[in-house]
């Protein structure tokens, strides 16, 4: 009788340390999965603030975005939401609307300058050089972009806008 026992309990244990391997398994490679997707396939971000007002954060103080990483920045065109880098801040994102590519002129606007428009723009007009683009916010008063510390490296966009989740 108690080897019969035994057995059975030999038979328990392996089932249940085989459960636990199978468990172990699916947390580690759902993790991994989600890991991947969310650094080279597509990601959300949370968009606070006012300067891409009213296309974000028209009606509440934070919205949530999709943002498609898979994009080229090669493929990024003018009017493209884009969620990148802070050129002045290491560890801060922004995310602005594109106004200009490499190439392209940029006029500017006199209503609100910035600092590096104030210093850098010939006969109301700037150039945006090659692996650049110039970036505004919609909402041009609170904006803090490239009419303050010029064209955005192409290099610090991380992917493109592609919908609001929620508002």
């Amino acid at each position: 009788m108690q080897g019969a026992l035994a057995a059975n309990g030999k038979k328990i244990i392996h089932f249940l340390n085989q459960k636990k391997r199978e468990i172990t398994y699916t947390v580690v490679s759902t993790s991994l999965a989600a890991y991947f997707i969310t650094s080279r396939i597509a990601t959300t971000a949370i968009v606070t603030g006012s300067s891409m007002s009213p296309t974000f954060n028209e009606n509440s103080p934070k919205s949530r975005v999709f943002v498609d990483l898979m994009t080229p920045v090669t493929k990024v065109k003018p009017d493209d939401i884009i969620l990148a880098h802070d050129p002045e801040e290491s560890s801060g994102y922004i995310v602005k609307r594109v106004k200009a590519l490499a190439g392209q002129f940029v006029d500017v606007d006199t209503d609100s300058p910035g600092s590096y428009v104030k210093k850098h723009a010939f006969e109301g007009k700037l150039s945006v050089p090659t692996g650049y683009c110039w970036v505004e916010g919609d909402n041009k008063s609170t904006s803090h972009d490239s009419r303050e510390f010029g064209p955005l490296p192409l290099g610090l966009i991380k992917g493109r806008v592609l919908f609001t989740m929620w508002n």
